[in-house]
């Protein structure tokens, strides 16, 4: 997943995957991307991410402050 923009801190979030360590055939992947959802609708968007998205996860460190 990529997020451009200025708001955006570069850099990659999760563990780099393996190639060696493969689920049948794909990469496997380190980070939900509900978490990638929920940072960007609570920190940018201002919305409420749990209500939202029907759960609680993990809000990463997307974004500028």
């Amino acid at each position: 997943m990529f997020l451009l923009g200025a708001p955006v801190k570069g850099g990659l979030y999760g563990s780099e995957p393996s190639l060696s360590d493969l689920d049948n055939g794909n990469l496997k992947f380190t980070t939900d991307f509900r978490s990638v959802y929920a940072s960007v609708l609570q920190d940018y968007l201002k919305a409420p991410a749990s209500d939202l998205l029907g759960g609680h996860f993990e809000m990463l460190p997307l974004l500028k402050a």
